[in-house]
């Protein structure tokens, strides 16, 4: 199955997540797509900082243009919402709207069970989503893609990984096997208060059932093969 994500601000804000989403959802082993709308963008470059690519330039550079960019939510979708942190409401929205199946963003807790529930959709963080939707041979490949553009180290794929893992380290341990004997860092960041919120699985599509697949957003039969 391939699905179509949409990408909060937060998301699209931090080179390195925006990176590894980026450049892993064409690959060949890929089952998911990326989009998000002109207001999300316009957040995201906000909190950009002096120097960073800007998303437009993003875009243009990759070639998404025609992909990514959906339109912005009307306000009647917007007033349907009751339990969504209203400055979330618009990325809810038009995730719906644009016909994909979550929402993947750092602030998973802003985004209400019921809305979520009546839209039949999920909000995942994005360590929990990449370290679940990307296989060996994507991380890999991807990790290749990113030393290429980078001039200064760490530009090798090993202490890439390891870099990486400072933010993702869910991420980083998925993929432990292809780098062994490595020892991941203690991670910098706080820990998500929540990873996952919804009911079908992130992978197939298909209702949770189980109360644990509720929490890492995998169904059974998708976590054995994942």
């Amino acid at each position: 199955m391939t699905s179509r994500v949409f990408l909060d601000a937060d998301v699209l804000a931090s080179p390195v997540t925006r990176t590894l989403i980026l450049l892993s959802f064409p690959h060949a082993d890929s089952r998911f797509h990326v989009c998000w709308s002109a207001e999300v963008e316009a957040e995201a470059n906000s909190h950009l900082r002096p120097g960073q690519a800007r998303l437009a330039e993003v875009r243009r550079i990759g070639d998404l243009d025609d992909q990514v960019l959906v339109s912005s939510p009307a306000i009647t979708e917007l007033e349907r919402l009751t339990d969504t942190n209203p400055k979330d409401k618009h990325v809810l929205a038009a995730a719906s709207s644009a016909g994909a199946h979550a929402v993947v963003t750092r602030n998973v807790a802003d985004f209400g069970h019921k809305d979520l529930s009546y839209l039949g959709m999920n909000a995942v963080h994005p360590d929990l989503f990449l370290a679940r939707m990307l296989t060996p041979n994507m991380y890999q490949d991807t990790l290749a893609s990113m030393c290429k553009r980078r001039n200064r180290p760490p530009n090798v794929p090993k202490a890439l990984h390891l870099m990486i893992g400072l933010e993702h380290p869910l991420l980083a341990q998925a993929m432990s096997d292809l780098f062994p004997g490595a020892e991941l860092p203690a991670s910098s960041f706080p820990a998500p208060a929540e990873l996952f919120r919804g009911r079908s699985c992130l992978i197939c599509g298909k209702r949770l059932a189980a109360p644990r697949s509720t929490v890492i957003g995998i169904g059974p039969e998708c976590l054995t093969h994942s």
